[in-house]
């Protein structure tokens, strides 16, 4: 119980849970702080949220919480139960996070991952901000940078802002680690705090940064994401290669940010 404080506590005995009989935090969430809770209520399992304010803004936390509540209403991510600025508390799902190396088929899941996101109507998030992403994480850093290479992709997310189509509601942070599969096979997607409004091409380029995908995989994964999605999609393969390009450079350094203001 030392892992949460008197204030978490009270919170969530107004949420009438039970009486909670063991903590267990998940050391690997590297945005948040997450705990696994047990209760006395039938051995009932939760996951409770402690959120980090300074890597989403409020209005961004609107946005995933409303995302996520119309993802759980079509069974792809666990259901929120209570939420307040500081804290979220949510359905456990008992299942393993899925690994790449021992999945034959690592980029044939994730494209089908990403069209079970991209069938969501596009609606409560924000349209893409890079620029702006990129522009809060330079403010966040303690350490120089190199600034004309930092000025040459802040002109480059402001133009792919400008030029975006944002008809698609994307996840933006599709690891490995935010699928979890059960025993049944059952896939469900977490984490939903990086969602906007844009294209195809964003969330391909956002997953394959984030499992570090080789050149390889990369156009594996667009390969099939097309074939699940050509009907709706309003470019060739050839296009969305050329489009995904730009965004996969972008989020090769928001990543590079990311890891030196959250190491």
């Amino acid at each position: 119980m030392q892992l949460l404080k008197i204030d978490e506590l009270s919170w969530l005995a107004e949420q009438h849970i039970g009486e909670i009989v063991t903590v267990q935090e998940f050391i690997d969430s590297r945005t948040n702080q997450v705990f696994l809770l047990e209760t006395d209520n039938q051995q009932h399992h939760y996951i409770f949220k402690r959120l980090n304010r300074k890597a989403r803004d409020r209005r961004d936390r609107q946005s995933e919480l409303l995302v996520q509540k119309l993802a759980s209403d079509r069974d792809l991510s666990p259901k929120i139960l209570a939420s307040c600025d500081d804290y979220r508390l949510q359905e456990y799902f008992q299942g393993e996070t899925i690994d790449c190396s021992a999945t034959e088929h690592c980029t044939e899941l994730l494209a089908s991952q990403l069209h079970r996101i991209h069938q969501l109507p596009a609606l409560h998030a924000q349209r893409q901000h890079l620029a702006i992403e990129l522009q809060k994480l330079k403010d966040q850093l303690t350490q120089a940078i190199d600034e004309p290479r930092f000025e040459r992709f802040l002109q480059q997310a402001k133009q792919l802002d400008k030029s975006c189509c944002a008809d698609v509601l994307c996840h933006g942070d599709l690891s490995f680690n935010n699928l979890l599969q059960n025993k049944n096979q059952q896939i469900k997607i977490l984490d939903w705090e990086y969602v906007v409004l844009a294209c195809s091409a964003y969330d391909l380029a956002a997953c394959s940064s984030i499992n570090g995908l080789n050149q390889a995989l990369q156009m594996q994964l667009i390969e099939h994401y097309y074939l699940l999605n050509q009907e709706k999609l309003s470019l060739s393969l050839s296009q969305l290669k050329q489009q995904y390009a730009l965004y996969l450079s972008l989020f090769t350094y928001l990543n590079e940010l990311w890891l030196l203001v959250f190491p």
